[in-house]
């Protein structure tokens, strides 16, 4: 996985309550925390050798799994709504050799039937993907698009938090510090967040700011703002009945654990329901 380069081209103050891309602004930033995540990937690497190639990942950021799973040997198109977020998957993609058995295509989640190379094996919501979409409608329409997107022996897999009460309490109204990492050429980089919960909308209105502390203490603030939607178990099965899919499974953790009342993650996999087409076929 490529490395992010250095911050020094970040402007010294950049937000925006609403923008229309919140991740533009903090593409570099994100891998900071999230490319080296190896958690989730044995799961995906697992499933993907188990059902096939072609793969598709529904929000694949900045191809966190698309270079591990093509450096296996897949064939993968990423989707992602923000294109800042793909360049720097196009250059991870490109360090890594692997950019010839990688498509990138920019766009909704919900735009998963218009990406090439279908159809497909497996289709992948990672880390929390499927709540970036703020409305039910358009969640279940991701999902939609998923299922039409895969062939008939093809699976999705999904991984979403958990929203306990305790989960949904530790986020509402409360300013945390989620973490802390050296950058060449600066002291620290620290990232802070600010969350308000409306449990009647289901919503998790997110504001995360990034400080970068250089060596002589000057702090550059880069920040932004999105929604979340979370969703129950309950709510989940019937999206995935309404979308097409069956024998979907729930699990809590990446180990495949069952999935109670304390897991912090909510992970599905769902099967393709044959169309009637596909039955009357010998």
């Amino acid at each position: 996985m490529a490395r992010a380069p250095p911050l020094d081209t970040i402007p010294l103050v950049t937000q925006n309550p609403a923008p229309a891309d919140p991740y533009s602004s903090i593409a570099e930033l994100y891998d900071l925390e999230h490319s080296s995540f190896e958690g989730d990937l044995d799961l995906y690497l697992n499933l993907a050798l188990a059902v096939g190639d072609p793969i598709l990942e529904l929000g694949c950021g900045t191809g966190r799994l698309l270079v591990p799973l093509a450096e296996a040997g897949h064939r993968v198109v990423g989707i992602d709504a923000s294109q800042p977020m793909l360049e720097r998957a196009r250059v991870a993609l490109e360090v890594a050799g692997v950019s010839d058995r990688v498509a990138l295509h920019h766009g909704s989640m919900t735009e998963a039937t218009a990406v090439p190379d279908g159809s497909f094996g497996l289709a992948v919501v990672a880390l929390n993907g499927l709540l970036l979409l703020p409305s039910a409608d358009e969640q279940r329409q991701a999902l939609t698009t998923a299922r039409r997107a895969l062939d008939p022996r093809g699976q999705l897999v999904l991984d979403i938090l958990n929203p306990t009460p305790e989960t949904l309490r530790s986020f509402d109204q409360t300013i945390a510090h989620e973490g802390t990492w050296p950058v060449a050429g600066q002291a620290r980089v620290d990232k802070y967040t600010a969350r308000r919960v409306s449990p009647a909308d289901q919503r998790i209105e997110t504001e995360l700011w990034y400080d970068i502390i250089s060596a002589d203490g000057i702090v550059r603030r880069v920040a932004t703002s999105y929604p979340m939607r979370y969703i129950h178990r309950a709510e989940l099965e019937l999206m995935l009945e309404l979308a097409g899919f069956t024998e979907w499974l729930f699990y809590g953790s990446y180990d495949l654990d069952p999935f109670d009342d304390t897991a912090e993650r909510l992970i599905a996999t769902a099967e393709v329901l044959p169309s009637r087409e596909h039955e009357r076929k010998p």
